[in-house]
């Protein structure tokens, strides 16, 4: 399943693809063009605009807060693949050699952390620190 959040959800898409879920962030806010471009790329719209929400493969989202944003998102697609995804880009992350991120991320995360990754189209380092634990906690209280 693959998505498409409008400009007004730049959050949410974040978020969803720290869940691992394929998805794009639409800047611009013509919605012609997302229809368009949804269309030509297979994927859901996720939008805020109450105008769309009647269309076929679109999801509206008039929740205001990001917790219950993805309370629905999880709610209508429960299967995660948590990690999988750069958050920055969409990139499916891969895992890469410790020895190759040496002067790459901070000395104490080197020294500290085993395992790293990598989104080969951005070239942004991801490793499993504290924040992690926060994101945990955060979904938790989503549900």
């Amino acid at each position: 399943m693959k998505f498409l959040c409008d400009f007004m959800l730049g959050r949410l898409a974040k978020w969803m693809r720290l869940l691992g879920y394929d998805t794009e962030f639409f800047k611009e806010p013509d919605y012609n063009k997302l229809i368009v471009f949804s269309n030509a790329t297979n994927r859901i719209i996720i939008t805020r605009n109450s105008k769309l929400k009647d269309m076929k493969n679109v999801i509206y989202i008039k929740e205001e807060r990001i917790e219950e944003q993805l309370r629905k998102i999880l709610t209508l697609f429960p299967e995660t693949n948590p990690l999988t995804r750069c958050s920055l880009c969409n990139t499916e992350i891969i895992e890469i050699k410790k020895e190759d991120v040496l002067g790459k991320v901070p000395e104490y995360v080197y020294k500290n952390q085993k395992n790293f990754y990598l989104c080969p189209k951005c070239n942004k380092i991801y490793w499993e620190g504290t924040h992690i634990e926060l994101m945990r906690e955060f979904l938790r209280r989503v549900g």
